[in-house]
């Protein structure tokens, strides 16, 4: 079946380029169009769209305002948001409803790989099952705002240490978490810093993009009183631990710096979707927690008997559509079944899978109750299972 997609654009022009963007992909898209927002939704309610593409200047209603209604009554529909605005603050009021951001002038093939990446996330969302899990989620965490402000002071030709602190000093909470982690044990500072810029210098651009992203995510559920005492926090240090873990593992065996750092985010946000699902659908997710207890069986295993899919997937869809690297939303995907992914070799799926085993194995952190294994068939078919001993007597340390 062909995916669905829906323009909401005023400017006849502009919807007439829009369906000529996607005339080589017309195998697969079924295009549909509309001049307002009032239009949009009754083309809504007359049938299912996978995707929503609108300009945020619409008449009446605008596209902000649209999109938050697809958003309340169609949750699974994918929404794009295009402007030509500069505004950072409209731009960070849009990234809470929308999935993705595309500036004005439109690249034809921006838009096309954007639609492709989308379609794409069907190979981590176990069919409809999963889609179904996802639009029973109200309250999804939206794209950083934050973390998109850091990533265009990174992108430029000279980033400044000072403007990124600046950034970064805009969140106290983003702070303090930044000073907890650069003065932890793991760091081995002979002196601890009150001193933010400091903080970012020693801890460099790699980690401080990655801590900004994951501290943005978990902040989102912090106050939300129906998770168990104290999960939050222990996911939390599981997660910061994984991603430093999965990046020195990539990094002793000299893999390239694009690669080290994916598996560094992958590693912070690899269990997000416990988050998500447990602050959705909390009843769900006990008894999810029950039967991996009672039944002895990785709490992945016990989700998809519950819920029909994993919070691995869940938080893989999610990431997906932000537009993260697929290297990335592999790893958080496959990190229990990393058989299912597409590589042969040291990558970021690999090193998270083993770091998320290993972090359990030295601190003793539970955030299940019958944490997965070392897949070793899988280490050796790509061949580092002659590596793990190594590995552990390293990173113990």
């Amino acid at each position: 079946m062909k995916n669905r997609i829906l323009f909401v654009e005023d400017n006849p022009v502009v919807l007439q380029a829009y369906a000529l963007m996607l005339r080589p992909e017309t195998g697969n898209w079924e295009v549909g169009t509309a001049a307002d927002a009032a239009s949009a939704m009754q083309m809504l309610r007359q049938q299912p769209y996978d995707v929503v593409v609108s300009d945020m200047a619409l008449p009446g209603k605008s596209g902000l305002e649209l999109l938050v209604e697809v958003r309340q009554r169609y949750p699974a529909v994918a929404r794009i948001m295009v402007s030509g605005i500069t505004d950072q603050e409209a731009v960070a009021r849009a990234l809470g409803t929308t999935h993705q951001f595309l500036s004005k002038p439109l690249d034809p093939r921006t838009l096309r790989s954007t639609l492709s990446r989308i379609v794409g996330l069907e190979a981590y969302l176990q069919g409809k099952q999963l889609q179904e899990l996802v639009a029973r989620l109200r309250a999804i965490p939206s794209f950083p705002s934050l973390y998109l402000e850091l990533m265009k002071e990174l992108q430029s030709p000279e980033p400044s240490i000072e403007k990124i602190a600046a950034i970064v000093k805009r969140d106290p909470g983003m702070t303090a978490k930044m000073l907890q982690v650069v003065n932890s044990a793991a760091y081995g500072l002979p002196e601890k810093t009150g001193d933010l810029m400091q903080a970012v210098q020693f801890l460099g651009w790699s980690s401080v993009r990655s801590i900004v992203l994951s501290f943005q995510v978990f902040s989102f559920f912090e106050r939300d009183r129906r998770l168990p005492q104290g999960f939050a926090e222990a996911l939390w240090q599981h997660s910061l631990r994984t991603g430093d873990l999965a990046r020195k593992i990539m990094a002793r065996e000299h893999a390239d710096p694009i690669g080290t750092e994916n598996a560094c985010i992958a590693g912070m946000l690899h269990d997000i979707g416990k988050l998500m699902l447990a602050h959705n659908l909390p009843g769900q997710f006990e008894k999810a927690l029950q039967v991996s207890t009672e039944e002895k069986i990785p709490l992945h295993d016990a989700e998809t008997r519950v819920y029909g899919a994993t919070h691995a997937c869940v938080a893989a869809y999610l990431l997906g559509l932000w537009g993260l690297p697929a290297e990335i939303v592999e790893a958080v995907a496959f990190h229990h079944t990393p058989t299912r992914g597409n590589t042969s070799e040291l990558s970021p799926l690999a090193a998270v899978h083993i770091a998320n085993v290993l972090d359990r194995e030295f601190s003793g952190a539970v955030t299940g109750p019958n944490p997965s294994q070392l897949q070793m068939e899988y280490l050796e078919s790509i061949g580092l299972a002659d590596r793990l001993e190594t590995w552990r007597a390293e990173l113990r340390k």
